[in-house]
């Protein structure tokens, strides 16, 4: 068996590990310290998990309800202690599948670290969290935040954003950014931030491979053949592409800010949904969410002055960049959401609704021709390698 070989059948079996634990943990009934369902979540939980006298909460009341990469809930609460009357949960799946995936990829792990990183003062505005706590041993994991929808303004994925809105992102990027780079913090307790697994790294690359080899769902016809070939790359070149990015001065970033994870309030954006930060180069998320979240005719003229605000932020900050090596960063970052846009197309409806997932795929294709991405991005790791 080649190492490689060895890696992906090590990989697999932790997967199947995983499943196990995740079918154990929804079959077999026990009252554990992180509820599983949101009927779980009840006063007494909540009560003690806000470090409150018992019985002060009399009520809990479920406004809403739905579940995806993670089960969510808005709950009307009953208390004279000095907290708000609706709160935000968000805790392990209902779909066994999605369940699965979030054990394989540490997606709840993930969130609950980067919401302790960001702490009570953090750089961006993002919701307040009041509970904050996970389970390593059955995966368990639990938020309950400051419930926003009658306050912020949401968008979807399939909206844009105003240059001013763009403008604004990009400033509370370089923030985030600048108070977490170069920590030391990524080799002490935010270390599973700054590191993948054995099983993330090839359950991720048999994904890819999955979904890119063959390019034929309903937005292949938006793809030109050759970034079809291009793209491969992605599971090709995985290592060379991850050891790249590793080598570049990295922060804690947020991984997936398109708009759908992103809120308004007023002009000041805010950030929801942390479950693939990590540490990574900035540059990154600036990227994805330009790609992503700006109609493509709008973003070509004002991306590179987004980069240029960007890392003069960063410098007034105190942090050395060279804007003509970001901007060349940038540019090959822009197959980031490419890679999420068309993973996610070829997954079909079970991800998103078929006509948000081609508007992704049409901003994806947009930016990494304009870029000629996938060559930047070879050029840049052949370099590296060199």
């Amino acid at each position: 068996m080649t190492p490689q070989a060895l890696v992906t059948a090590l990989g697999i079996g932790m997967a199947v590990k995983e499943a196990i634990r995740a079918g154990v943990d929804r079959a077999v009934p026990f009252r554990a310290t992180i509820p599983i369902r949101v009927a779980e979540a009840d006063e007494r939980w909540l009560g003690d998990a806000l470090g409150l006298p018992p019985g002060s909460i009399t009520s809990i009341r479920v406004l809403d309800h739905n579940s995806g990469t993670a089960s969510r809930a808005r709950i009307a609460v009953k208390t004279e202690a000095d907290l708000p009357t609706h709160l935000f949960l968000k805790m392990v799946p209902r779909n066994y599948l999605q369940h699965v995936l979030m054990n394989i990829f540490r997606l709840g792990t993930k969130e609950i670290l980067a919401y302790r990183a960001l702490g009570d003062n953090p750089p961006v505005r993002v919701p307040r969290c009041y509970v904050a706590e996970a389970d390593g041993f059955r995966r368990r994991s639990i938020l309950v935040l400051e419930d926003l929808s009658e306050t912020a303004e949401f968008r979807t994925v399939i909206d844009s954003v105003t240059r001013a809105e763009a403008e604004a992102v990009a400033d509370a990027m370089a923030d985030l950014h600048a108070g977490f780079w170069g920590t030391d913090r990524f080799a002490g307790d935010l270390l599973p931030l700054a590191r993948r697994s054995a099983t993330e790294i090839r359950i991720g690359d048999i994904i890819r491979r999955q979904f890119l080899a063959q390019i034929t769902g309903h937005t292949a016809d938006l793809i030109p053949e050759e970034t079809k070939r291009q793209c491969r790359m992605f599971y090709e070149r995985s290592g060379d592409i991850d050891a790249f990015w590793a080598a570049q001065p990295q922060t804690l970033i947020h991984g997936d800010p398109h708009l759908g994870n992103l809120f308004f309030e007023g002009a000041a954006p805010g950030f929801l949904d942390w479950q693939v930060a990590s540490a990574g180069a900035g540059i990154r998320d600036l990227a994805y969410f330009a790609t992503a979240s700006v109609e493509p005719d709008l973003l070509r003229t004002i991306e590179r002055e987004l980069v240029e605000r960007y890392t003069a932020r960063l410098r007034a900050a105190g942090i050395e960049v060279d804007t003509e090596r970001v901007w060349t960063l940038y540019r090959a970052a822009v197959t980031e959401f490419f890679l999420a846009a068309v993973c996610t197309a070829e997954a079909g409806e079970r991800m998103q609704p078929l006509d948000v997932s081609r508007v992704g795929v049409e901003r994806a294709v947009a930016g990494v021709l304009a870029h000629d991405s996938f060559t930047v991005l070879t050029e840049l790791i052949d370099t590296a390698k060199a």
